[in-house]
């Protein structure tokens, strides 16, 4: 995915900051409204506050950025595993999910 297209709608939804849909950002920006939906799912900064009712009966996402600190730990430093660099693994345990017959 371009920056550019990613730095349009960065802009667009910090100045509106009760969100957008991509349908109303793909006609602020002009952009094809599946171009909106890939940058969003690819940009960190931007979440679904809520849904909203649209055509025909269907939900649409209302898409908001934030504001990162610059001072924000990349999610490569694996401090919250105890300064690992390894995922802890799952053990399962023997019998604990046995069906009873």
């Amino acid at each position: 995915m371009t920056p550019v297209r990613q730095r349009k709608v960065r802009a667009l939804l910090r100045a509106n900051p009760w969100g957008l849909t991509p349908m109303e950002i793909a006609a602020a920006t002009g952009m094809h409204v599946a171009n909106v939906r890939t940058s969003l799912r690819a940009m960190p900064d931007v979440y679904v506050d809520r849904w909203q009712l649209g055509k025909r009966g269907q939900f649409s996402k209302v898409w908001v950025a934030v504001k990162v600190p610059e001072d924000c730990p990349h999610p490569k430093d694996r401090t919250k595993w105890g300064g690992n660099t390894y995922k802890p693994r799952t053990h399962w345990q023997p019998g604990a999910y046995a069906v009873a017959a």
